[in-house]
């Protein structure tokens, strides 16, 4: 063989690879598709459905109290210990409480003191009651009299006091007083005592040998005497001119009182002073006067209703005391009470957090009472969750603190009707029963799994094969085997349950081949 002809079998051979390379490449590019590929398919069987309500919750007690003193104080008992059973009623611990049993104590006897008066005004009065109300009745007539004349006494003694110091007052160093202008130098002498009461002056008028008065009286002409006095006016009081008295027309006025006087402020002050006087001492006797009256009514009045029956009004009175009594009676209790901490159900004690002889805050915590042998479980469900769970539902619970491997029973008890928000989302709480004993205590975390429903043998697919549009629903059929051909067929589900499952209701029938799941092209 020679090199040219090995060269074009050479050429040949590369060129039926590159041949063959680019058939294959064009195959594969232009080759039809197969539809069925990666379709995924899955057959129409029966199976027992389960609905369920994962929830995480945790172990409570149906008593689970935090208990305190109402008041603060010093601790003088602690009658428990953590483990402690103790049932409704027993007394925890106490506070010192002297000033309170002191006060339930005065509360009681005035409790006490009510009800024996509310005997005595039912038993009436007896003659020895009457006869000591009698004796004050007389007793309290003759202080009446008395204050009555001290009354009148009083009245004119200070009256003659009193009108004996204005009478001084007003005749202060009586004196006729020259007008400007007047011949003579010597005045005319006055003596005599004011008699009235009126207050003012005289005027003395001189003409030729007579004289005439004005002012608190008119008079008329007198003669003038050098000699002796003479009166002016009706009111006591005297008029002597001087042995050398020129009879000229000169005019004298005589004030009453006269305030130029040495005597006239001392004067007045006593009348003041007799006036007070004279107001207090009357005031007190009629203040006195009128103590006696009101004694003696008072008396009267005792008197009667000793010697009555007792009347309706007497008796609701009586009563109202009674009442009023057993009210300090029930707040005396009520301050006592307020030292003691007392059991308000059966349970055990799981914490004490005071001491004897500590100070306790009122309201601060410091015991708490759990019910260990009557648990329960609460949890959050959210709102997405709460229409499918009733009171009844059977609930399988594991316990983090167990395992996985044990598994509890219990049943759904209660939901609240009322939300509450945790972490802005809306949930309400729910309380389920539990296994008790086997460990299980207040606190413990719990994996609660709630059946919310569940059929037995139910007509069953994948929920991925489910297709909604136009308000329907719809499930593709595998109509060839073989080509993997569908169509689509109207179906009516049921129960949506876990695993992924959906019931059929309609539309198919067990056996039947259908798709779940076709890629994307």
């Amino acid at each position: 063989m020679n090199l040219k002809s090995f060269i074009n079998k050479r050429n040949i051979i590369w060129g039926v690879i590159i041949v063959l390379v680019l058939a294959g490449i064009s195959y594969k590019i232009f080759k039809p598709k197969d539809p069925a590929a990666g379709m995924l398919t899955d057959k129409v069987a029966r199976a027992d459905l389960r609905q369920t309500v994962l929830a995480t919750g945790q172990v409570t007690s149906s008593t689970d109290l935090n208990l305190s003193f109402k008041g603060s104080g010093i601790v003088t008992a602690v009658n428990v210990n953590v483990g402690k059973v103790v049932k409704a009623g027993d007394t925890v611990a106490t506070l010192d409480q002297k000033d309170q049993l002191a006060s339930y104590t005065t509360a009681r006897g005035s409790l006490a003191q009510a009800q024996a008066n509310y005997q005595k005004v039912l038993a009436g009065a007896s003659s020895e009651d009457i006869a000591v109300v009698q004796s004050a009745v007389d007793a309290s007539k003759v202080a009446l009299s008395n204050a009555q004349r001290n009354l009148e006494d009083a009245r004119n003694q200070q009256q003659v006091l009193a009108d004996n110091a204005y009478r001084s007052y007003l005749n202060s160093g009586l004196a006729a007083i020259p007008s400007a202008g007047n011949i003579n130098t010597s005045n005319p002498t006055i003596t005599g005592t004011y008699t009235g009461v009126a207050t003012g002056s005289y005027t003395i008028s001189q003409r030729s040998n007579q004289f005439t008065i004005s002012g608190l009286e008119d008079g008329v002409s007198q003669y003038i005497s050098t000699m002796y006095p003479v009166p002016f006016g009706t009111r006591g009081l005297y008029i002597q001119f001087p042995t050398n008295y020129i009879t000229v027309n000169d005019t004298w006025t005589i004030p009453i009182p006269n305030p130029n006087a040495s005597t006239y402020v001392a004067n007045y002050n006593a009348y003041l002073s007799a006036k007070e006087t004279q107001r207090v001492a009357v005031a007190t006797a009629e203040n006195t006067l009128a103590s006696a009256k009101a004694t003696l009514d008072q008396e009267l009045a005792a008197l009667a209703s000793k010697q009555a029956q007792a009347r309706p009004a007497d008796i609701a009175l009586v009563e109202a005391q009674i009442l009023a009594a057993q009210g300090s009676v029930q707040t005396a209790q009520a301050a006592l009470e307020n030292t003691i901490i007392r059991a308000p159900a059966s349970g055990t004690i799981t914490s004490v957090d005071i001491k004897v002889g500590e100070l306790a805050t009122a309201l601060k915590e410091v015991f708490v009472l759990q019910d260990v042998e009557n648990l329960h479980l609460e949890a959050n469900i959210s709102e997405a969750n709460i229409a499918n769970i009733k009171t009844g539902q059977p609930v399988d619970v594991t316990f983090d603190a167990f395992g996985p491997d044990q598994k509890y029973q219990g049943a759904v008890l209660s939901l609240d009707p009322a939300s509450t928000v945790v972490s802005g989302v809306v949930n309400y709480k729910l309380t389920t029963s539990v296994e008790q004993g086997n460990g299980i205590r207040p606190g413990l975390t719990a994996n609660m799994e709630i059946l919310t429903a569940d059929k037995k043998g139910a007509l069953a697919i994948p929920q991925r094969a489910v297709l909604s549009h136009d308000s329907k629903k719809f499930v593709r059929v595998i109509t060839d085997p073989a080509k993997k051909t569908y169509a689509e067929q109207e179906v009516a589900t049921g129960l949506e349950a876990d695993q992924g499952l959906v019931e059929i209701l309609s539309g198919l029938t067990e056996g039947q081949e259908i798709v779940t799941f076709i890629p994307q092209k």
